[in-house]
């Protein structure tokens, strides 16, 4: 290697070096605030790409237990009340199709969507753009029983002392 291109590649590692600490700053700062909600500024929560890629993983896990867009779409059918205009094959393509500029899933159907297709993709990509996390009841319980260990070690060594200090 060349002395000046190995001098061009030393300046353009340090400037990426710090191009990288600010983004490391800035990873600090939403590790000190993790709930986007109540940050006091403002970040990009435009998720379209992301949610639109969620569906999509959603329709492949359908597909993937041998589900038709059409069942998809019964099921959506299903799960949304009878007064409601049914969701048809064409409308749910149009919802999913890159091209359709402004025809987005409307949000009061995506839990149906989600039981149609068997998928928290989507509810998980939303939650994620504003740094929560969704659980589901199982991991809700395991939660609970590591709570409940901690405190029952915390109160054996807290009885443990004071039978200590008691002479017991």
């Amino acid at each position: 290697m060349s002395k000046v291109s190995h001098t061009r590649k030393s300046r353009s590692l340090a400037q990426g070096r710090l191009d990288f600490s600010s983004k490391q700053t800035e990873l600090f700062s939403q590790l000190e605030n993790p709930n986007r909600l109540d940050s006091p500024n403002a970040s990009n929560l435009d998720i379209h790409h992301e949610l639109m890629g969620a569906c999509h993983a959603a329709l492949k896990e359908a597909r993937e237990r041998t589900w038709t867009r059409e069942r998809v779409v019964d099921r959506m059918n299903q799960a949304l009340p009878e007064g409601e205009k049914p969701i048809t094959l064409r409308k749910l393509n149009s919802w999913m199709a890159d091209s359709k500029e402004f025809h987005d899933m409307p949000a009061r159907y995506l839990p149906a969507f989600c039981w149609a297709t068997g998928s928290d993709e989507p509810l998980r990509a939303l939650g994620h753009a504003l740094g929560l996390a969704l659980v589901d009841e199982r991991e809700l319980a395991v939660q609970r029983l590591g709570d409940l260990q901690v405190q029952g070690f915390r109160q054996r060594r807290e009885t443990a002392a004071l039978l200590k200090t008691l002479g017991g």
